[in-house]
């Protein structure tokens, strides 16, 4: 490919859409320029929502956090104490009642803390999840999925 007429001085006559007037078209090396020059940087904006979140974390006291957050650390691992006395077949389903009965109170006891903290708030999210996951891992024990 052969690019000819690249300096700066050279432009294409381009028709307008009405074929009375002629404007100059950008030459390749206008274009070329323009694409290698830096672009303006921007300074970074920060939004009403983020401030607005930023604030509501910040008024949750860090004690409330502390607990939400050994809370769930709990109830993720009595989870995986569960699934290993699932995956015991030599383990009857009765011996697992005190694991979902302590599934049931670390439910109850991260729903109490969810209940304190801003809708948005990252630690809600997670006590969500873990709540969930509790929740149907108690059911499935109660109707007798595991049985």
């Amino acid at each position: 490919m052969q690019i000819n007429n690249i300096s700066k001085g050279n432009r294409v006559k381009a028709k307008e859409s009405s074929g009375s007037k002629k404007k100059a078209a950008p030459g390749f090396l206008d274009l070329l320029t323009g694409q290698l020059e830096p672009t303006a940087e921007t300074a970074p904006t920060t939004g009403t929502k983020a401030a607005g979140a930023a604030t509501e974390t910040a008024k949750v006291p860090a004690e409330l956090r502390l607990r939400g957050l050994h809370a769930s650390e709990d109830t993720i691992d009595m989870l995986e104490s569960f699934a290993r006395g699932l995956a015991d077949l030599d383990l009857d389903a009765d011996a697992l009642q005190p694991l979902v009965e302590a599934l049931e109170d670390g439910t109850t006891t991260l729903l109490d803390i969810r209940e304190q903290l801003p809708a948005d708030d990252p630690l809600a999210v997670l006590i969500d999840r873990v709540t969930t996951v509790s929740y149907i891992e108690t059911e499935k024990y109660r109707r007798g999925d595991y049985s």
